[in-house]
């Protein structure tokens, strides 16, 4: 409670919501902790508490998984809060957002609704002053910070760990089991699904697991390297034996990830991704942390290492005219040509890299001559909108660098990261004109942010241009689809509709330094 304040009770009590968030299950600032200090801070300012919104076990870093938040600003937004204030045990739990503008937009949301913010342990009054703001932002930043710090050391523990061989984070993979060991190696038990270590000092390590699913690894294995199976005959074989990939098929891609993971050989590869924001980035070999010899190896290190020689055989990259010349040779021998018979070549790449490589197979089809089985021309509309995105992305980062940002693409569809930390999504969405004349323009936003920004832009018929775009950032909170109309539309859609991206783009700028004389 704030030192110096005093209110005198009145007959009429002030309604308001608490909020409380716990990072761990273990942790200091227990739900039940906050909402005792909070209940006194309530008690001594004549405040009823008529809701509460919790987050259990969530991390302050970033709204995402953080309903109980999400609901609070949900309901002030709509108008129907049946509150005025919202009670909070200190500015950490608000959030511990990298940026600490996110925190105050949060705040702001609230405050622009007619509902106060009141962090019950802090010891400023949040009322708006200049004190009282610089207080705030210090916290704010105090607690980014801390979060920071504390993945830096999580991190570093982690990589300790991985090195001396323990295992941690995730299930296991397919065909091994997680041995619990305690402080001095001495194995414990098997931890079965969903089971997790109960003391501190206990440590995890793999071990090979039921002998079915060991002899299914070392089978896909000797049909590879020994007897020359390419991964589209082993998965058929495996599922014909009903050696399942736990309870699904097995498919050319989970060949590859089982063949070439250094698990199977008993190696310990730390360290493979590296996320930040919205963005997984998948690191290049050279930068994991291998440790050899670390688990009971289900195949030898000589057979794991000649299969991935031939998985880099096999998956080298892909010249257009030699994938073209490939697909002749498939036609002039089978006399016709479709996704399995292409799937099947063991000469020829699969269907899914003619797709990457020309944008689809039947295009493929169209360099080589051979006549398609029907009228694909609805298909134009599509690959319009990626051409048009595709574009759009380069011409963004082009202009992103001329004004001193960063900007480059990441993999996925349309996902460019700015400034090294900004993740962006572009996206087009084209005009359907309805049975009564309208054209209403689809914005499909998905059920959770898949980037930091969404940029939508909407293609005006017939000629294939930009009418206007739509830019979403993650923490306005609107999702799922909406469909909008040429001119009118949802009042708080208006916020969000830009003619050009060109203020967006300046926002990125980096401004440079003083010099100092």
């Amino acid at each position: 409670m704030r030192a110096g304040t005093s209110h005198q009770p009145s007959s009429q009590l002030d309604r308001a919501a608490q909020y409380l968030r716990m990072s761990t299950e273990h942790q200091q600032y227990s739900i039940a902790n906050q909402s005792a200090a909070i209940a006194l801070y309530a008690a001594a300012h004549n405040i009823g508490i008529v809701r509460a919104f919790v987050d259990e076990g969530k991390s302050g870093t970033t709204i995402k998984g953080r309903k109980g938040l999400q609901e609070l600003l949900r309901v002030v937004e709509s108008g129907t809060a049946d509150f005025d204030q919202v009670l909070v045990y200190d500015v950490s739990r608000w959030g511990r957002f990298p940026d600490t503008d996110e925190a105050a937009h949060y705040e702001y949301l609230c405050k622009r609704a007619g509902i106060t913010v009141h962090y019950c342990a802090e010891q400023f009054e949040n009322d708006n002053s200049t004190t009282s703001n610089l207080l705030k932002a210090l916290k704010r930043t105090m607690a980014a910070e801390y979060s920071r710090e504390l993945s830096v050391k999580v991190s570093v523990g982690q990589r300790r760990l991985a090195a001396m061989g323990f295992w941690h984070g995730g299930p296991p993979p397919f065909g091994m089991v997680r041995q619990l060991v305690n402080s001095t190696g001495e194995p414990k038990l098997i931890l079965k699904p969903g089971e997790w270590k109960n003391i501190d000092t206990d440590r995890v390590v793999l071990m090979p697991g039921p002998p079915d699913t060991v002899k299914t690894i070392q089978r896909a294995f000797d049909l590879y390297t020994k007897q020359r199976k390419n991964r589209h005959q082993i998965a058929e074989i495996l599922n014909r034996e009903k050696r399942f990939w736990g309870k699904t098929c097995w498919t050319v891609e989970k060949l590859q990830w089982l063949l070439t993971n250094p698990i199977y050989k008993g190696a310990y590869a730390y360290g493979k991704h590296q996320s930040k924001g919205h963005v997984i980035n998948h690191l290049p070999r050279e930068q994991w942390q291998i440790r050899e010899r670390t688990f009971p190896g289900i195949i030898s290190e000589k057979q794991w290492a000649k299969a991935n020689e031939m998985i880099r055989e096999e998956v080298k990259p892909l010249v257009d005219s030699e994938m073209l010349e490939g697909l002749r040779r498939l036609w002039k021998r089978e006399g016709k040509l479709n996704q399995i018979l292409i799937n099947a070549a063991r000469d020829i790449p699969s269907a899914v890299a003619y797709h990457k490589h020309f944008g689809g197979v039947n295009e493929a089809y169209k360099l080589i001559g051979y006549p398609l089985p029907r009228d694909y021309s609805f298909v134009g509309p599509i690959r319009t909108c990626r051409r048009m995105r595709d574009a759009l992305c380069d011409q963004i980062c082009e202009q992103v660098r001329a004004i001193g940002g960063t900007a480059e693409r990441r993999p996925g569809p349309g996902v460019i990261l700015i400034n090294g930390n900004v993740a962006v999504r572009v996206t087009f969405s084209t005009g359907r004109v309805r049975p009564t004349y309208l054209t209403l323009w689809r914005l499909a936003l998905g059920n959770q942010p898949t980037a930091d920004i969404l940029i939508i832009g909407r293609i005006q018929a017939p000629v294939p241009s930009v009418f206007d775009y739509y830019v979403i950032p993650a923490y306005s909170q609107i999702r799922g689809a909406l469909h909008v109309r040429a001119e009118s539309g949802a009042p708080f859609l208006q916020l969000y509709k830009f003619a050009t991206l060109q203020s967006l783009i300046e926002a990125f700028g980096r401004c440079p330094l003083p010099e100092v004389s």
